[in-house]
């Protein structure tokens, strides 16, 4: 079994790129809204099940001559797939908790900042 490079770094340079448009959305929009690495797991769990799906469709259907799905279409050369997409998987779940984690920390903040904000303004005014 060979490891699969070429879909491994090109499943990285997407999740590189909704990563990207996510980060310049956030920065458009003044704060962490869009968790890219969380968008990018939906859709490569989505894309794993659609692939493992038609895998099963090439794999069941009898060819009577030689074809060219027939190096895609069987059991084996999904296993082999199934590298280049759980590696960017597990990758980006551990972006996604870190985000989510900087995005508590970050509503924390700005709730401390705001009672001490209401605080200093109620003192004021007595």
């Amino acid at each position: 079994m060979d490891f699969p490079w070429i879909p491994l770094f090109f499943n990285l340079l997407l999740m590189g790129v909704v990563l990207f448009a996510c980060r310049t959305a956030n920065a458009a929009i003044g704060e962490a809204v869009w968790n890219g690495a969380l968008i990018y797991f939906v859709f490569c769990l989505l894309a794993m099940v659609l692939d493992f799906t038609l895998t099963m469709v090439f794999a069941s259907a009898s060819f009577h001559a030689h074809t060219q799905y027939e190096a895609v279409g069987s059991r084996t050369a999904w296993s082999t797939r199934l590298l280049s997409y759980v590696v960017p998987c597990a990758v980006s779940l551990v972006l996604a908790l870190r985000f989510r984690r900087r995005q508590r920390s970050a509503n924390s903040r700005v709730a401390a900042t705001e009672m001490s904000s209401a605080e200093g303004s109620t003192a004021a005014a007595s």
